[in-house]
C-alpha cells in the first residue's frame, strides 16, 4: 500500500495523492509511506524515488541491526520497531532529506499507522517543517515502543522472582534463559541507536534546528537509560540464574548423599546374605535352630547402629 501525505502549495495538507499527481504538485515537503508493498508499488518507488535500495535478509540472521548512511542530499536510516506484545522486530527504512521522508516497511506497523493519522489530523503540521515533525513522531513513538517492553520485562524479572517457590526448578530455569535471551535481543536494537543519534548530531551533510538536535540529545538520553536498565536486568536475571543453577546442585548433592548413606548401610547387609547364600554341603549355621533369627538380628542391629552413626555425622541435617 502506498500512501502520501505532502503540503500544498498554499499551505494545507493533502493525503489523496499518488507519485504521478505529487510530481506535478510542486509541494513544500512531503511524507511517502510504503506499508506491505507488492512488486509493482516497489517498482513505482524506484521510478519515483532511484537511490532506493532494499536490504534482503538472509538466512542466520532475522533482522539487520540499526543503521545509517549519509548522501549528500539525504539521509538513510533503518530502525527496528518493537511489538511490544510479541517482542519481534520489524524492519523500517527511513530516507529523510531536506523536503521529504519516504518510509519503507515489508509489515504493517501500528507506530507507523498512529503517526499517519496523528500527521494528516493535525493542523499544527501545517505551519511546521514537515520532514523534521514527522521524524521526530516516528522516533518518539519508537522509544515509547522500547520503555514499554523494557517496563513489560522487568515485570516479567519481578513475576519470575514472587513464584520462585512455586513453579519447578527446571521451569525456573527455562524462564530465566528466556528472559536473558529477550534482554540481549533487545540490547542488540538498542545499542547501535546511540550511535546513530551522536552521528546524526555532529554530522555536516545533515542540516539540523537547534531544536531538533536538542531532541536527539535526549532521545540519546533515553537510550542511555534504557541501556542501564537492560544491563541492570542482565544482572539480576544472572544473580537469578547463578542462585537457581546453586539450589539444583545442592539438591543434587543431597539427593546423592541420601543414596550413598542407604547403600552404605546395605553394603554389610549384602556380605551377610551374600555369605548365606552360598551353596555349600558343609555350613555349621545352617543346622542351628535359631539361626535365622540370630542373622536378622545382626542384620537390624548392624543398620540401627550404621544410621545412627550417619546422623552423629549429620548427613541427615537439612
Amino acid at each position: 500500500m502506498i500512501r502520501i501525505l505532502a503540503k500544498n502549495p498554499e499551505g494545507s495538507i493533502s493525503s489523496d495523492l499518488n507519485f504521478q499527481t505529487l510530481q506535478v504538485l510542486n509541494s513544500r515537503w512531503y511524507w511517502a509511506d510504503l506499508s506491505e508493498p507488492n512488486d509493482e508499488e516497489v517498482k513505482q518507488l524506484k521510478q519515483f524515488f532511484p537511490l532506493f535500495h532494499r536490504q534482503t535478509k538472509d538466512t542466520h540472521h532475522h533482522s539487520h541491526r540499526p543503521q545509517l548512511k549519509l548522501f549528500k542530499d539525504y539521509y538513510y536510516v533503518l530502525l527496528q520497531v518493537i511489538s511490544p506484545n510479541t517482542l519481534k522486530t520489524h524492519e523500517l527504512y527511513l530516507y529523510v532529506g531536506k523536503r521529504s521522508i519516504i518510509s519503507f516497511h515489508d509489515q504493517n506497523l501500528k507506530a507507523v499507522n498512529d503517526i499517519w493519522h496523528e500527521c494528516r489530523t493535525d493542523e499544527k503540521l501545517s505551519r511546521e517543517v514537515g520532514p523534521d515533525e514527522v521524524l521526530r513522531r516516528l522516533l518518539n513513538r519508537m522509544i515509547d515502543q522500547y520503555m514499554m517492553v523494557a517496563n513489560d520485562l522487568e515485570d516479567k524479572i519481578e513475576d519470575l522472582d514472587l513464584n520462585a517457590k512455586r513453579e519447578p526448578i527446571h521451569k525456573l530455569n527455562r524462564r530465566v534463559f528466556q528472559l536473558r535471551s529477550e534482554l540481549l535481543s533487545f540490547r542488540r536494537v538498542i545499542t547501535p541507536l546511540m550511535d546513530i543519534f551522536n552521528r546524526m548530531i555532529g554530522s555536516a551533510y545533515i542540516e539540523t534546528t537547534e531544536e531538533h538536535e536538542l531532541f536527539l540529545r535526549n532521545l540519546n538520553e533515553n537510550l542511555n537509560r534504557l541501556t542501564h536498565m537492560i544491563e541492570s536486568n542482565l544482572e539480576i536475571t544472572s544473580d537469578i540464574r547463578d542462585s537457581y543453577l546453586s539450589l539444583t546442585t545442592y539438591r543434587t548433592n543431597r539427593i546423592m548423599q541420601t543414596l550413598t548413606v542407604i547403600t552404605t548401610i546395605f553394603m554389610p547387609l549384602t556380605f551377610i546374605v551374600g555369605i548365606y547364600g552360598m551353596n555349600f554341603a558343609y555350613m555349621p549355621e545352617l543346622t542351628w535352630r535359631y539361626g535365622y533369627f540370630i542373622v536378622l538380628g545382626v542384620m537390624f542391629l548392624i543398620a540401627i547402629i550404621m544410621y545412627y552413626w550417619f546422623r552423629k555425622k549429620g548427613w541427615f541435617d537439612k
